[in-house]
């Protein structure tokens, strides 16, 4: 068992070589369903939270129609209080109506309905930055909370996903990539999540994040674009890094 103290203090306050060349724009049309390249893990009967790092990738929207992601998602399968899904997501997007890529975080609660909140201006291309989604055991029904932040604690974002009915939200899988939407002007370049953990148990009156790494590759799907490949495989010895290291690229 591990623990993760940085976010502790938050609270307190593989493509073959010519994908990589790059080329002419890739050619997509996602407007319903959208298209994604990420991964899926959905081994366990129950996901209590998840973390990954970012380190930020160049995402442009040049005359684009839609908008694009790199993110985390926590999400429950349809319920009788999910219909469709509910789900908890963070990470940072462009799109056609916005100055430069941002940081977000959405939410479908049980009993509730899709709500996007727009947060500030990405960091620079380069920058690593923590995404952690975390159910709250503290509180009945259980709440979710949401991090968004860089090591320094000058980009420190936060956010609280609450149901509108008598249930929590029970996760049974986590997704983490990228998300595509409409049919052109977007690209980015290649993107890596790393310190990709799971919260084992639901925060407790002790604020720790208690987590485990990933462990298995999980299902990688792709629509080609987006892209996604993992460039080092889990399980890796811990910090080499932890949970492995997953790409995203929209050419």
């Amino acid at each position: 068992m591990k623990f993760l103290k940085r976010p502790v203090l938050a609270l307190g306050l593989v493509l073959a070589g010519w994908l990589l060349q790059g080329g002419t724009a890739a050619a997509y049309t996602c407007w319903s369903p959208h298209c994604y390249g990420i991964v899926r893990w959905q081994e366990q009967p129950e996901y209590f939270g998840a973390y990954t790092d970012i380190t930020l990738g160049r995402i442009t929207c040049s005359g684009c129609d839609g908008f694009v992601t790199n993110e985390v998602w926590l999400v429950q399968r349809p319920s009788a209080e999910c219909p469709q899904q509910c789900w908890v997501e963070a990470g940072y997007t462009t799109d056609g109506g916005h100055n430069g890529p941002y940081f977000f975080w959405d939410e479908v609660p049980p009993g509730g309905q899709y709500v996007q909140h727009n947060l500030g201006p990405a960091d620079p291309v380069g920058s690593v930055d923590h995404f952690m989604i975390v159910k709250d055991g503290r509180v009945s029904p259980a709440t979710f909370l949401v991090f968004i932040y860089n090591d320094t604690f000058s980009t420190l974002y936060g956010g609280l996903s609450a149901t509108r009915t008598a249930t929590a939200m029970v996760a049974d899988h986590i997704d983490m990539g990228q998300e595509l939407f409409g049919s052109r002007g977007i690209t980015t370049s290649a993107t890596a999540f790393t310190r990709n953990i799971r919260a084992v148990v639901p925060l407790g009156p002790e604020y720790v994040f208690w987590y485990w790494p990933q462990t298995t590759a999980g299902f990688v799907m792709q629509d080609m674009p987006p892209f996604a490949w993992w460039d080092t495989l889990p399980p890796v010895p811990f910090g080499s890094p932890e949970g492995g290291r997953f790409m995203t690229w929209t050419p």
